[in-house]
């Protein structure tokens, strides 16, 4: 049981909104929309989640076009699709009209299922991949200013930028991108996707207590990947993602949601393991520099807890006492128990993630995503 006075169950401001508590569900993928529209499944396990009274809850990665899907069952954030997206939220927000609901809004780029989608890549395309003109990655930004006010129009209170794990945010700000067009090579042509965005949505917002974050890899464990100092090293060099951060909190980002790894290239970054353990505490090392960087003027969400399983409260407590992160964050523990904050403020027994990582191989074939060892309707 937490202690009624945990630093976990205290409030704090997320923008100009406040967050009931310091926990995070991190978005989990569910692979079950129909078309690309809300399932009433997506609906249902959502509700639940939002019964676990979270602070903040980041609803899974939304493909900006149906060309773009990591999962053939993946939803899309569309007009067509707003009316499903208002009953999520409308739903959620019976369950617990104080959680803090997010939208992430992604392009899949180069982790498109090349048999069912599109796969592309900014730079340097395999085979099976096309390379993006300097037009379509217009589109894309246009595609993700317009998805991100239809996710005001829907009724969540902000959006998530998924500029990590390998997708195409990610690949953007890679020291590998040495595009010869305004969006590669320099610095400020890798980081202007999110710059002028960022900018366009802020003008155009009607709500001005919206929500704007994003989730980045700090690095990414490969050549030229984010954190590296050139297209040809490997090597953890991190001055340029600090770089991304400071501009972050320049543009008025409300939250960077820090994570590291490419699931499926450099998982255990990603997701540690019972055999990786130890590289939780690199997340952690992530999440305290991008802190002392930011200070106050952005919140930091920290992540990698769930391989810490009960363990992980104690350091996520000392973690915020301490002042290296501002929000926790837990992944693959939503899915083995969506009321894990509720359970722990009134004492009762938690369904602790196994780390068997059941869900995600349900998600690499293409499955609809659950945890395997829990049932889901566990009240």
């Amino acid at each position: 049981m937490l202690d009624a006075n945990s630093i976990l169950l205290s409030s704090l401001k997320l923008g100009n909104r406040t967050a009931q508590n310091r926990f995070v569900a991190q978005p989990m993928e569910g692979n079950d929309a129909v078309n690309g529209a809300v399932s009433e499944r997506a609906i249902e396990r959502y509700t639940k989640l939002a019964q676990g009274k979270w602070g903040v809850i980041v609803i899974e990665a939304l493909a900006v076009a149906d060309n773009a899907l990591a999962r053939k069952n993946q939803m899309v954030i569309s007009r067509d699709h707003l009316p499903g997206f208002k009953a999520l939220i409308a739903s959620m927000k019976k369950a617990d009209p104080n959680v803090i609901i997010l939208f992430q809004i992604t392009h899949s780029g180069r982790k498109s299922g090349k048999d069912f989608s599109r796969p592309t890549a900014l730079y340097d395309p395999a085979p099976h991949e096309h390379l993006l003109t300097t037009e379509e990655i217009d589109e894309i930004q246009r595609l993700f200013i317009e998805n991100t006010l239809l996710a005001e129009e829907a009724g969540a209170d902000g959006v998530d930028f998924k500029m990590c794990h390998g997708y195409f945010g990610c690949e953007l700000l890679r020291s590998g991108n040495q595009r010869s067009d305004k969006w590669g090579g320099s610095f400020e042509n890798r980081t202007r996707f999110l710059s002028e965005s960022v900018k366009e949505i802020k003008a155009r917002l009607v709500n001005k207590d919206f929500v704007l974050g994003s989730r980045i890899s700090y690095w990414e464990g490969i050549k030229g990947g984010c954190g590296t100092a050139s297209a040809d090293d490997a090597v953890e060099y991190l001055d340029e993602m600090d770089q991304v951060i400071k501009l972050m909190a320049d543009l008025g980002l409300d939250y960077v949601n820090v994570s590291a790894g490419i699931p499926g290239v450099t998982s255990e970054i990603t997701r540690p393991t019972m055999t990786s353990k130890w590289f939780y505490l690199h997340q952690f090392r992530y999440a305290r520099r991008a802190k002392a960087l930011v200070g106050d003027s952005m919140k930091v969400f920290g992540s990698a807890y769930s391989v810490l399983k009960e363990d992980g409260i104690a350091l996520a407590e000392e973690n915020l006492e301490k002042g290296y992160a501002d929000f926790i964050g837990w992944g693959r523990q939503t899915l083995a128990d969506p009321l894990f904050p509720i359970r722990l403020a009134q004492g009762e027994s938690v369904d602790y993630c196994k780390l068997c990582s059941g869900c995600s191989k349900l998600m690499a074939r293409q499955e609809q995503v659950k945890c395997i060892i829990y049932p889901g309707d566990k009240e």
